[in-house]
């Protein structure tokens, strides 16, 4: 059973006000798909790199961290895609850009993956299903965007509220797999 959250007194935010579009570079002059990117993590190419991908949270390719500004703690939203355009995943570690994608870095300090992971989620429910392969999710359309997020008593995000809220329903999962796992053996 899911219980209903009352948002009657949660607050419209612009995306814009909180996050901000990192501009992210492949640092190699002549950059050559074939020798420069794996679809395989490995000692050499360790980078996590976001793509136009739809599962495996946004993350087709490993590149050199050599070859490539990258940035942690942001969110990877896919512009252009069939199937992934609007998709949004929460990038803990540090992640570079390849292409069709982008990554957005949170305006306020945010040490915390469970934020991260809830703001992944909030604004992907936003922009999913207002932009397809035909209208491209960008930023200057994205940015725009409002979020209903819940407020503490001086009208502001409530941090706590939401990491909270995260931390609960991983380890409402965490519970699950373990009693499935056991169930399985």
């Amino acid at each position: 059973m899911m219980i209903k959250i009352d948002t009657s007194k949660w607050k419209p935010f612009k995306i814009d006000d909180l996050f901000y579009k990192l501009e992210l570079k492949c640092l190699k002059k002549e950059f050559n798909k074939s020798f420069d990117v794996s679809e395989i993590r490995t000692e050499e190419f360790d980078l996590p790199l976001v793509n136009a991908k739809h599962f495996n949270n946004g993350i087709m390719y490993y590149g050199r961290s050599s070859d490539f500004e990258s940035d942690e703690m942001t969110i990877d939203i896919v512009c252009d895609g069939a199937a992934s355009t609007g998709d949004v995943y929460a990038q803990p570690q540090r992640t570079g850009v390849l292409y069709n994608a982008y990554l957005v870095k949170p305006k306020f300090v945010c040490n915390s993956e469970c934020l991260l992971h809830y703001f992944a989620i909030v604004i992907e429910k936003c922009v999913k299903d207002h932009f397809g392969y035909d209208e491209k999710c960008t930023w200057d359309k994205v940015k725009k965007e409002t979020i209903m997020l819940p407020v503490d008593s001086n009208g502001e995000p409530d941090w706590k509220y939401m990491e909270n809220y995260m931390k609960t329903i991983e380890d409402k999962v965490c519970k699950s797999l373990s009693m499935l796992e056991k169930v399985c053996k």
